[in-house]
């Protein structure tokens, strides 16, 4: 703006890297997300969580701004406190995890207690499951249950038969086992898991193959089309944040409308 040209493309050790986020002046507020992803190997480090990277970049490229990104344990009363919360504040709340068999598996219970409601069993949702699972018995393959995404899970040696054994049954009536009022969508598209929300919170798996299969199919249909899409600069200046301290505050300060960021990059990125 100054008429001096910038020199972009250099990233010099120490220089920043400016970016501008700009929206349109006009038009309708946009929608608003909140993303929970649920477990215990997450706050414990021993896995690296990619579903809610994954979805903000999704959610924005549809003109969706994401609010808050919360990571909980697996434990019922903070599930619950985390969507409910969450589920007021935003338009679309999404659920990563926790739809297991297992007894860490509570994310059901969980969005349940967040809207005061129980569990009760999807009897279509379990004969998927039990079917599934006697098919894989008829082929003679290893002992397993379903998870999210439709693969196998809890492998062992031994063939499993052809109708589910008391361990199976419970597994698939947990899985199959919704909060009161959810929504269950089945596809079309051949695959055998179906998308479950519950008002405005969706529920996906945790394993990341299955979560992007989830979000795609649940956003085919356009539901989480924002009204605007945002439009985006980038600007790469040879220089040190203090140097353009002032010029920066003073274009953030005069363009209210647009989100102003300053992210310093070494070399090589």
């Amino acid at each position: 703006a100054n008429g001096v040209q910038p020199k972009l493309g250099k990233t010099a050790t120490g220089s920043p890297c400016l970016r501008a986020f700009k929206s349109a002046a006009a038009g309708p507020k946009p929608h608003a997300a909140g993303v929970v992803v649920v477990g215990n190997e997450l706050l414990n480090g021993k896995v690296h969580d990619t579903n809610a990277h994954h979805l903000c970049g999704e959610l924005h490229a549809r003109g969706i701004v994401v609010k808050c990104v919360e990571v909980v344990p697996d434990d019922v009363e903070a599930i619950a406190r985390c969507v409910g919360g969450m589920a007021i504040r935003c338009d679309f709340v999404f659920t990563s995890g926790g739809l297991g068999p297992t007894h860490d598996d509570k994310t059901m219970a969980g969005i349940a207690a967040a809207f005061n409601v129980g569990l009760v069993e999807d009897k279509r949702l379990y004969a998927m499951l039990a079917s599934a699972g006697a098919k894989r018995g008829a082929r003679g393959n290893a002992a397993g249950v379903l998870d999210a995404s439709g693969g196998k899970i809890n492998s062992s040696s031994e063939p499993m038969a052809r109708q589910p054994t008391p361990s199976t049954e419970a597994a698939y009536r947990k899985m199959a086992s919704l909060p009161r009022g959810a929504l269950v969508e089945w596809p079309d598209d051949g695959n055998p898991w179906p998308v479950v929300s519950m008002r405005n919170v969706y529920i996906f798996a945790g394993l990341p193959t299955a979560f992007r299969q989830m979000f795609g199919r649940a956003a085919r249909d356009g539901r989480f089309e924002g009204a605007r899409r945002w439009l985006q600069e980038s600007v790469w200046l040879d220089a040190e944040e203090e140097e353009v301290l002032d010029a920066l505050q003073s274009t953030v300060d005069g363009c209210p409308l647009v989100e102003i960021g300053s992210y310093p990059a070494a070399a090589g990125g």
